[in-house]
């Protein structure tokens, strides 16, 4: 989507952008201040994101973003690049003598349910109960069989980690489509690549299922390199079945080993997103 009219104004941020959420690092560097506000309107939440209903009766609690004056188009031209047009819109709004931009909420009742209080990415299921989900599966399918049970229960919590990780690229890259592209920054983010030298001990290969005398190598001084491997072993599961003893140590140590740098991951990032927030 395009930047707003005017990026001298600051940002009314009530989800994603707000301090303390995960796409606030897509402009920390940009901000001077902050202070928290409220402005008429409904919280809703669509597609696992919060969309303001500007013309619906209440009050929506948010966080004036105040840019640098130098820095007020590249901020907002961060923020029109995570964001998905076809959900929302910009508005420019007055509130106690102090004008500021928005996002507003494309049709926000269709597809939508209310939300009462202010939206929260540290309690968003993926990074709470799947993870837990996850643990549980791991911990108690250590054992192969000769039915295969097992093995299968720890595909499922592998898928499931990845769509968490998606997830997470998604709120702190771009929400936008090509979730693939998004997941390879994870591996430059510095609490990833420490996290991967933690729990890594040694360095080993998987081939892929498509094209067998190719192979990607988990080696804890490669970030990069690193993903890849995780990430082909997430791609063997849904392109090919599976039914090796083999197989079962290699998915059970990628789910160990993933599911730790992850939670390592998801809360560095947190962590690095706060920001003191003046009040009104």
């Amino acid at each position: 989507m395009r930047p707003p009219r005017d990026t001298s104004l600051p940002f009314f941020a009530y989800g994603v952008f707000r301090p303390g959420e995960l796409a606030f690092l897509q402009i920390k560097e940009f901000v001077q201040n902050c202070c928290e506000s409220k402005t008429p309107g409904k919280l809703r939440v669509r597609d696992g994101l919060p969309i303001a209903a500007l013309e619906s009766y209440g009050e929506i609690d948010g966080t004036l973003i105040y840019f640098r004056p130098e820095c007020g188009s590249s901020a907002y031209q961060r923020i029109a690049d995570l964001e998905p047009e076809k959900q929302y819109r910009w508005e420019e709004r007055l509130e106690d003598g102090q004008k500021f931009n928005l996002l507003a909420g494309i049709s926000p009742d269709k597809g939508s349910q209310y939300m009462e209080g202010r939206w929260d990415g540290r309690n968003d299921p993926l990074f709470t109960s799947a993870l837990e989900v996850i643990k549980d599966s791991l911990d108690q399918n250590r054992k192969a069989a000769f039915d295969l049970k097992p093995l299968f229960r720890l595909e499922m919590a592998y898928l499931l980690l990845w769509t968490s990780i998606e997830r997470y690229a998604s709120l702190r890259y771009h929400l936008r489509e090509r979730a693939t592209k998004k997941v390879w920054n994870i591996a430059s983010e510095p609490a990833f690549k420490d996290a991967l030298r933690r729990y890594v001990e040694t360095s080993r290969t998987v081939q892929r299922a498509d094209e067998t005398t190719k192979k990607c190598t988990l080696d804890p001084t490669n970030p990069i390199g690193a993903m890849a491997y995780f990430y082909q072993v997430r791609s063997n599961l849904v392109h090919r079945g599976k039914g090796a003893f083999s197989d079962h140590e290699r998915l059970m140590n990628s789910l160990e080993e993933l599911l730790a740098i992850f939670r390592a991951t998801l809360s560095a990032a947190f962590d690095e997103s706060q920001w003191p927030v003046e009040e009104p």
